[in-house]
């Protein structure tokens, strides 16, 4: 129910600022911002870049705690049936996934259907590059990290790097429980989203 009612909100939100073009961030509790003030996340943080930039794009964060890449195709499908269509999907999933050890093959399923839904409809689409920690192995890692560049290349979408990539790892960077950046982690990786992202925004 609580799934639905977010859901609702997301399609009023697209549909709101429809004079505008939007960017949707598609994603989990990462880039929902668990843990902090919802203008401290970075997608907020990206606005705010966006509209000094004086640049005509909307950020929508639509990030669900615990998603794993199979919410993808679903999520994708949802976004269509707005009015006005978004302008650009980045795909932000597969963190949960890695944590939780799924398959590897099914994470590459998943997201290869989400792009490609994004795709036949015409929506610029981005495939955020996700990693995981070393828990299940080097292999498991190796095959994991592989599989966002062959979805990406498969889909002829660009590849962004890894959100964390600066953030993972440093205490001082995320809250308690070493997976969340906290506020300082979220502007760390605003700067480094907005550094890729711009050129696809102009």
């Amino acid at each position: 129910m609580l799934k639905i009612f977010f859901l609702s909100i997301l399609f009023f939100q697209v549909h709101a600022y429809s004079a505008d073009k939007t960017v949707v961030f598609l994603g989990d509790s990462l880039t929902e911002g668990y843990g902090v003030d919802q203008e401290s996340a970075y997608t907020s943080l990206i606005q705010k870049k966006i509209t000094s930039d004086k640049l005509n794009w909307k950020v929508i964060n639509s990030g669900i705690s615990g998603s794993t890449s199979a919410s993808g195709p679903g999520r994708a499908k949802w976004l269509l049936k707005a009015k006005d269509k978004p302008s650009l999907v980045i795909v932000l999933l597969g963190a949960n996934d890695g944590l939780r050890g799924l398959p590897v093959d099914s994470v590459k399923k998943n997201l290869n259907e989400t792009v490609k839904i994004l795709n036949d409809a015409k929506i610029k689409t981005i495939l955020a590059e996700i990693y995981v920690p070393p828990n299940y192995g080097k292999d498991y890692s190796d095959k994991f990290k592989k599989t966002f560049t062959d979805v990406a290349k498969e889909n002829k979408v660009p590849l962004m790097p890894f959100l964390l990539e600066k953030v993972a790892g440093k205490t001082d960077l995320n809250l308690s429980d070493g997976i969340h950046p906290n506020e300082k982690g979220h502007q760390i990786i605003a700067d480094g989203i907005y550094g890729f992202l711009k050129k696809h925004l102009n």
